[in-house]
């Protein structure tokens, strides 16, 4: 691979009326001239980096968007025009560790490889300005985030969405965000042109990044900017449970997503940032099973939403036609759970094919459900949400004599048992959380209300 000797944070500036975010980067390879990159990001507010929290937000964005950058050559070094703090250093080695661990699994690299941040400087967070008691949602037009903002809406949260698109295209987000009824802020995110052409030599690292955590810091950024108080995700229990190990490191493809990056990252913002801006997931108590009751609540979005990420891929040629590819792990994942919750022909509209009636299917099929494998590189449910959705379905005699339900039935995987106890557990709210302590106590009411 390249010898990279270091990658440089190479500055930011803001332009265009104080819209546009140009983030700068080098990376110094020896033998051949500088990579120099910019990624810029268009905002739909106007902000000013003589507010030191929205200049903060804006220099943590700056490390945050540079992980797809710094993969691509893994240098060893890390130079910063700018001093971090201890706090700073320790967040941004846990994210550019955890976030990457995919990368380095699928890669096969020694965690060893990754550079180092560190810091001496002392934190210095906001703790004068007191934002108004409003959200904005992270709207990715799927059902975790709709569930996500309906829940908001009936405990009377004022709502805002935002979405980050790459270039302008923003999948099925805008539809949604119509169906619920929001103002929908929209970032337009420019990858640098050169990132596609470098990520085909054959001395580049190609991989995961964890986006969720690009989203986080431009939602606060937006909280900031419009005087709010929360950023709101729709990330449910299941994002925390891990897929694999690699050379010791726990690899989890929704790190960025888990309830241990939540609650690094509240830490982070309230110790280096502001101390009165908030980060955290609204259904984080909740299974998979539980989101997909809930979200079948809502007939209105059914025409529209979509969970799978194929949708949003840098390369417009891999994007599917419609709203799902219907062959990746987290499209077969999304029509097990909802099975249980919808009528078949409703189902069948939704997703234009019968998933379980595909054979392409059954590798897939076989490491979502445990059987062979481990869990896939997506976001998709736990083995056993799969194997109580299939027994959910089979008891309703739905999808019966298909290829992956006959699969299930010779596996041993369905079992001619009450199934109660399993459904009332992954309908029970778990305790685990990192709500803002205000609204702890009726968000916890309203899920347990809501799923009764």
């Amino acid at each position: 691979m390249a010898d990279a000797n270091s990658f440089v944070f190479d500055g930011y500036q803001l332009t265009d009326n104080n819209r546009t975010l140009s983030f700068k980067y080098k990376v110094l390879l020896n033998n051949e001239p500088p990579i120099e990159l910019t990624e810029q990001l268009v905002l739909p507010v106007s902000i000013s980096l003589a507010n030191p929290v929205i200049d903060n937000l804006v220099g943590a964005l700056h490390i945050g968007l540079g992980i797809s950058y710094y993969k691509t050559f893994l240098p060893s070094v890390f130079e910063l025009h700018k001093e971090l703090s201890p706090h700073e250093a320790s967040f941004w080695n846990e994210v550019y560790l955890n976030g990457l661990g995919e990368f380095l699994y699928t890669n096969k690299l020694d965690p060893k490889h990754l550079a180092k941040f560190s810091g001496s400087m002392t934190d210095n967070p906001n703790t004068a300005t007191n934002y108004e008691s409003a959200a904005i949602l992270a709207l990715g037009g799927g059902k975790d985030s709709v569930v996500a903002g309906e829940l908001l809406k009936a405990v009377g949260l004022p709502l805002t969405a935002f979405v980050l698109g790459t270039g302008d295209h923003l999948g099925q987000t805008a539809t949604v965000a119509k169906d619920m009824n929001l103002e929908l802020l929209g970032v337009e995110r420019r990858l640098d042109h050169q990132i596609l052409e470098l990520n085909n030599r054959d001395d580049a690292y190609n991989g995961h990044v964890p986006i969720s955590m690009a989203f986080a810091l431009v939602g606060l950024l937006l909280c900031a900017a419009s005087n709010k108080r929360y950023l709101v995700v729709g990330n449910e229990a299941s994002a925390s449970i891990p897929n694999t190990t690699w050379q010791g490191l726990v690899i989890n493809h929704q790190w960025s997503k888990s309830l241990e990056f939540e609650q690094s990252l509240q830490q982070f913002i309230h110790k280096t940032i502001s101390t009165n801006l908030w980060y955290f997931s609204a259904i984080r108590p909740l299974s998979s099973v539980a989101t997909a009751k809930l979200f079948a609540k809502y007939p209105i979005y059914l025409a529209d939403f979509t969970s799978c990420n194929r949708v949003f891929l840098v390369d417009p040629g891999k994007r599917p036609n419609g709203r799902w590819c219907g062959e990746c792990a987290k499209c077969l994942s999304s029509f097990i759970i909802l099975a249980p919750w919808l009528e078949e022909a409703k189902l069948l509209e939704i997703f234009s094919k019968n998933l379980l009636d595909d054979g392409n299917q059954t590798t897939q099929f076989l490491a979502l459900t445990g059987i062979e494998g481990h869990k896939p590189l997506d976001c998709v449910g736990t083995e056993e949400e799969m194997i109580l959705s299939l027994n959910l379905i089979n008891g309703q005699h739905k999808f019966a004599g298909t290829k992956l339900m006959q699969i299930a039935q010779e596996r041993g995987l369905i079992q001619a048992k009450n199934w109660n106890t399993e459904l009332q557990r992954s309908l029970t709210p778990s305790q685990e959380e990192a709500f803002p302590p205000e609204l702890a106590n009726i968000l916890m009411s309203k899920l347990t209300q809501e799923l009764a």
